[in-house]
């Protein structure tokens, strides 16, 4: 399993760390040449909120990030495809022109 944990160094100091999130990704399968994982996304300490399953992955052949990467994503969205980034409320997407 790797365990991927996302915290907050307030000024740059690890003395009021905060874990914000985590991401574990769990080899459920395959084969020598071709792994299936798990992912489960959670925020602070919460019970996992995504969930994605990424299949035929191929092992050694890519870099941890990638895996990391894509295992995240494909349990936010259901796709190895970034959705577009989040806009505010108050900002008009028109306006970043």
């Amino acid at each position: 399993m790797l365990l991927i944990t996302v915290e907050l160094l307030s000024g740059g100091s690890e003395e009021g760390r905060r874990t914000l999130g985590e991401a574990r990704i769990i080899d459920v399968g395959g084969d020598a040449a071709y792994g299936h994982y798990l992912t489960e996304v959670r925020e602070g300490f919460d019970k996992p909120k995504w969930h994605g399953q990424l299949s035929d992955s191929p092992r050694f052949a890519g870099r941890v990030w990638d895996l990391a990467a894509r295992g995240i994503v494909i349990a936010m969205t259901g796709s190895e495809e970034l959705p577009p980034r989040p806009v505010h409320a108050w900002r008009q997407e028109d306006s970043r022109d």
